[in-house]
């Protein structure tokens, strides 16, 4: 596997800078929980050649008692910015476990991708799940996918303004920095390298063919983060899923949304989730 961190001699590299650039974490400090939160480490695994080297540790918040949610923040976010969330579905009976993906928040390591991110939900599957739902912002909606289509164990699915094509979103890193296309196509293989998967095969679309839990796909016309068409294009190929497109709340107003926020809770107390589901159980 190829290390991100080249000798200080080495010229510079525009490929070597953009894989930096699509993996490197800016967040904001570390968010503090309110009391009564349980908040837990552990550590995953990364792949050979990882930046921050063979385990990052991963911190996990849990609040509230009954049937068990996970809570998937965004790229340069951190699960404490999912609180007026987690605040409303505790208040529906259902406890939260949230996360901070590597990089972020509480959690150590500096730099993430999807399959990283996908690897410690599948992980946080195994010490709390199954789970009745699972809610995903952003890039950690695209985590969250893929930790669906290779295993994690959900009953029921929320995304919100969720990015579908990890391969695209490289790419437009790539245009950003400059690259061509031969430069673009190996910044694809290297990221494949380091990461273990190709970015083209993160497909959401793809993905969603194979899966068949309830979901609500929500996604706001005014989003200038992550346009919202590519969205409403996987809600057509998941069986059983719902479009929801909403009107004038960008990419992040929709957290804090009293609609939003309502029209999810509904969502979740549509179907009950059985007792064996909840955290206690787990």
């Amino acid at each position: 596997m190829t290390n991100l961190s080249p000798p200080q001699s080495a010229p510079t590299d525009p490929v070597l800078q953009a894989a930096q650039q699509v993996l490197r974490v800016k967040p904001s400090p570390p968010r503090a929980w309110p009391t009564g939160t349980v908040s837990t480490t552990f550590d995953i695994e990364a792949p050979a050649g990882w930046p921050d080297g063979p385990r990052v540790p991963v911190t996990l918040h849990r609040r509230g008692e009954g049937p068990a949610v996970l809570l998937v923040h965004g790229w340069q976010s951190q699960a404490a910015d999912l609180m007026p969330l987690g605040d409303a579905l505790i208040a529906a009976g259902f406890s939260v476990w949230a996360p901070d993906l590597p990089g972020h928040g509480h959690s150590g390591g500096q730099h993430l991708a999807i399959p990283q991110a996908a690897n410690a939900l599948r992980e946080i599957g195994r010490l709390a799940g199954p789970f009745a739902l699972a809610i995903g912002h952003s890039y950690g909606g695209a985590s969250l996918v893929h930790a669906l289509a290779q295993g994690l164990a959900v009953q029921r699915v929320v995304l919100l303004a969720a990015p579908t094509h990890y391969g695209q979103f490289v790419r437009l890193a790539a245009r950003q920095r400059g690259l061509d296309a031969a430069q673009t196509e190996a910044l694809l293989a290297r990221l494949h390298e380091v990461t273990g998967e190709h970015p083209d095969r993160i497909d959401m679309a793809r993905q969603a063919e194979a899966l068949s839990a309830p979901a609500l796909l929500m996604h706001s016309a005014d989003d200038t983060v992550v346009p919202a068409a590519g969205l409403h294009a996987v809600a057509q190929r998941w069986r059983g899923a719902r479009w929801h497109p909403l009107e004038g709340l960008g990419h992040f107003r929709l957290l804090d949304d009293p609609g939003v926020l309502q029209t999810i809770r509904r969502f979740a107390a549509e179907s009950p989730p059985p007792a064996a589901l909840s955290a206690a159980a787990a």
